[in-house]
């Protein structure tokens, strides 16, 4: 392709000649014959050639215009008539494929239909009908996906009008699957039966919500539910800060002994350690179910655990929950035995 056939970016299409006004107009025509579109006979020959006037992409403030010479083949071998077709160019459009990308892109990237009318010179409602039919498309796209081996679940805050939503994310390619309004299992009936590859998912991940796992041994059988270790970590620290608070409502208000707390005792320097010992030690339950959410957390965060290391350190972990059982933290302990299969 020559430079200035290139200045189309249409395969195929071969430049006449260029006049500035006050639009850019480029007349162009077809390259080449194609074969037959029915037969795939290279012998045809042009019965007539009208002539088409497209908009295409933006040349800085001015618009490009095509005037394309579209020919109509006679076939024969067949004796069958069709027309030119153009790479990204539709047929009854009256702009290329490109024009309306830009139109599509710059109305979703926040342009209003307004502004558009003036730049592209077009109606509003051509704006409208042009991003409609991008956003079907997209949609039609994702709708055909198949499920993800392996998926994480979680629940979002999305509007005070429309409540909470279910992110699905693809964990192994770190994308967003979906997201579906409602997080029961009632609201996301319709979607779930109508996933494609639900039997193909493996692994699912999830916050220790009992209606997520009841949802995940419904519609996905064939999966591993795992706890995912954020949520467990999260959830043990928000019983620890709530019985803190039970224990010593003014201590749990100061900001520097919150900070102490909420951090793992390695990762605290020997005057820390010292001050925060100095803190526990009239608090001698408090000092207990500190040390316990050490441990338990020390056990959370271990990651590429061998199958010896579970065998030494699993039974630790049920002595500390059958501890935790019989302590202010009974409601902790509960959750995480029934949850023990998943951790």
């Amino acid at each position: 392709m020559s430079p200035v056939n290139s200045i189309l970016g249409l395969t195929g299409v071969v430049v006449e000649r260029v006049q500035h006004q006050r639009d850019i107009h480029v007349w162009a025509r077809p390259g080449q014959r194609p074969p037959c579109l029915h037969c795939r006979h290279k012998t045809v020959r042009i019965k007539a050639t009208y002539q088409r006037t497209l908009k295409h992409t933006r040349q800085g403030n001015r618009l490009m215009i095509v005037h394309l010479s579209v020919p109509k083949y006679h076939c024969s071998t067949c004796n069958r008539y069709f027309r030119h077709r153009f790479t990204g160019i539709e047929p009854r459009r009256r702009a290329t494929q490109a024009y309306r990308i830009e139109v599509f892109e710059a109305h979703d990237g926040g342009v209003s239909q307004r502004k558009l009318t003036r730049t592209h010179r077009i109606g509003s409602a051509t704006v409208e009908r042009c991003y409609q039919s991008f956003v079907k498309q997209r949609v039609s796209e994702l709708s055909g996906r198949s499920c993800p081996q392996i998926l994480g679940i979680d629940e979002h805050f999305f509007s005070r009008k429309h409540g909470y939503a279910t992110t699905l994310v693809d964990l192994k390619n770190h994308k967003v699957f979906d997201v579906v309004l409602g997080r029961s299992e009632a609201s996301l009936r319709s979607f779930l039966k109508r996933l494609p590859g639900k039997e193909q998912v493996r692994i699912i991940v999830m916050d220790l919500s009992e209606t997520y796992r009841q949802i995940a041994r419904q519609y996905f059988p064939n999966a591993i539910i795992v706890a995912d270790r954020f949520h467990v970590i999260r959830l043990v620290n928000q019983h620890f800060m709530q019985i803190w608070k039970q224990h010593d409502p003014v201590g749990r208000r100061n900001r520097g002994l919150i900070s102490l707390m909420r951090r793992h005792h390695w990762k605290l320097s020997r005057e820390q350690k010292e001050r925060l010992e100095h803190y526990l030690a009239p608090y001698p339950v408090l000092r207990s179910l500190y040390a316990a959410r050490q441990q338990l957390n020390g056990f959370l965060v271990q990651k590429n655990i061998r199958a010896k290391q579970i065998k030494r350190l699993l039974p630790q972990l049920l002595k500390l929950l059958e501890q935790l059982a019989s302590s202010p933290a009974r409601a902790l302990a509960g959750t995480l035995q029934s949850w023990l299969e998943q951790l």
